[in-house]
């Protein structure tokens, strides 16, 4: 796999094998258990379609951001291995008076993001068919293909054992370049594209403190679920006073996840956000940071450890604006 100083680097179509949990639920009370957990209405999610979703303890606090559609007869949850394990173990304690099924179904499928109309035909020769909106999936005997929003309408390909290797092989022919992984959290980050990555951040942020509510990840006409009443106070009585926000850097920071960050006021620093997600290129860190949600491109952050590196801030894709 290749790797590159910077994401302007990135070729025309490439390929980027990462690592993705994926969570099957399924069984009569699959859809009503999991609308009563999650930000966004299970009940009417159709076939085919996507949503980005939080999931709250019950004070509101996210335990994971994850990707939801119906595959068959199941619910497929996908996303970082941290949220997604947190939100398992959640689903088990909540879900033993349901009569629902949960599968950890990682082990069956193999992660890549691919983006490119040639690397998006050698990802058809083994699907058959692919997504063709933004947010819709599809799904065979080779696995699951979801064409995300962001970052670029890129597709994001969970192949199952059946199809891996005739995949490979097409990627192969169609020599389509394969990146490391840290380059696809680069890009999520680039977007502005907010998971839970670090254990300790688990149930430390509202949703709306990760803009999940600019992506189309909260409902917030759905009904009760778990954290929904500070989730609604939140948006109807203004009182969210975060959000997450892009920077990067013009040189590679190791651990940067684990930094933390100071915003300059006058000629003094003080304490200024949470590194929520991070990654780190040859020449260049990405970091999406959870900060005062007045924050302005005038701000100037940097980091507590390393003060001599410039955060470069970067633009949200979307508006925060509810």
């Amino acid at each position: 796999m290749q790797s590159i100083d910077h994401l302007s680097e990135l070729e025309s179509n490439f390929a980027i094998p990462h690592e993705r949990s994926v969570l099957l639920i399924s069984g009569d009370d699959a859809r009503t258990f999991l609308h009563g957990q999650i930000t966004v209405d299970v009940t009417h999610l159709e076939n085919g379609q996507v949503r980005r979703t939080g999931h709250c303890d019950p004070k509101g606090k996210s335990w994971s951001v994850n990707l939801i559609t119906p595959v068959d007869d199941s619910l497929l949850i996908t996303g970082h291995a941290v949220g997604v394990d947190a939100s398992h173990a959640q689903f088990k304690k909540f879900g033993v008076f349901s009569k629902i099924s949960m599968t950890d179904a990682t082990s069956r499928y193999t992660s890549y993001f691919v983006r490119g109309d040639k690397a998006e035909s050698a990802v058809a020769s083994v699907f058959g068919e692919l997504p063709s909106s933004p947010m819709t999936s599809v799904s065979n005997d080779a696995g699951i293909c979801i064409r995300l929003d962001l970052p670029d309408n890129g597709l994001l390909v969970l192949c199952n054992a059946e199809g891996i290797d005739k995949y490979k092989q097409a990627l192969s022919d169609a020599d389509i370049t394969l990146y490391q992984p840290s380059i696809f959290e680069a890009l999520q980050i680039q977007a502005g594209v907010p998971e839970i990555t670090q254990p300790e951040l688990v149930g430390q942020f509202v949703p709306q403190m990760m803009n999940l509510q600019a992506l189309n990840s909260i409902d917030f006409k759905k009904g009760c679920y778990m954290g929904q009443e500070v989730v609604a106070r939140t948006r109807y009585l203004g009182r969210n006073k975060r959000a997450a926000y892009i920077f990067r850097t013009k040189q590679a920071v190791d651990n940067i996840e684990q930094k933390q960050l100071e915003k300059q006021l006058g000629e003094n620093w003080r304490g200024g956000g949470t590194v929520l997600k991070a990654a780190t290129l040859g020449q260049e860190s990405w970091i999406l940071a959870v900060l005062s949600n007045d924050t302005t491109a005038e701000d100037t952050f940097r980091l507590a450890e390393n003060p001599d590196v410039r955060l470069i801030h970067c633009d949200l894709p979307y508006r925060l604006e509810e």
